[in-house]
């Protein structure tokens, strides 16, 4: 068996090899559906999603779906001088994001819109695998872990997936949060 880092290699590559452009937003677009069709969604006040990149589940059009359904939409900053962690930041529109920590879209740091993460009622997980038993392996930095630590116990965790990335079960240590719910085009776990 290999380590974490080589397997997160190993699906991030099978990802980008085995899903076009139209797929991903075919199967995102389902996702997104069956994202916001969840009782939980729709009585969120606050949900924090993260800004999708490459070929990850496309988030774009669910967080312009629930501005404009008045929700308070929160995205990841990376907080530079904090080592590795992030904060939430409510955001009116995706207009507001620019290019940040490893290329991925985020609030400037001029934003002061922070939200506290113990007011948030859904967030929304990207990862490179997912297993039956709703374990995540992330990207290897550690900031939702991390982030996952300081919400509130009722806020619902949601990983979302292409379902080719549901293995069986994939390793994971005692820091790794799991989710509440996995959405992908297929199942809800």
């Amino acid at each position: 068996m290999c380590n974490k880092t080589e397997m997160r290699k190993e699906y991030i590559s099978f990802r980008n090899k085995n899903i076009t452009s139209d797929a991903l937003h075919e199967k995102s677009k389902v996702i997104a559906q069956k994202l916001d069709k969840l009782d939980c969604v729709k009585r969120a006040k606050t949900i924090m999603c993260y800004v999708s990149f490459g070929s990850e589940v496309y988030t774009h059009d669910i967080i312009n779906t629930w501005i404009s359904q008045g929700k308070q939409v929160c995205v990841p900053r990376v907080v530079k001088n904090k080592g590795k962690s992030m904060e939430a930041v409510k955001i009116s529109s995706l207009h507001e994001l620019e290019p940040g920590t490893y290329g991925v879209l985020e609030p400037t740091s001029g934003q002061k819109n922070v939200v506290s993460p113990d007011s948030i009622d859904v967030v929304i997980v990207p990862g490179c695998a997912f297993d039956l038993h709703k374990n995540r392996m992330g990207y290897g930095a550690g900031y939702y872990d991390r982030f996952l630590n300081l919400i509130s116990d009722s806020c619902l965790k949601v990983g979302v997936a292409f379902d080719f990335q549901i293995m069986d079960e994939i390793p994971w240590d005692e820091h790794d949060i799991p989710m509440d719910i996995i959405i992908t085009e297929e199942r809800n776990i």
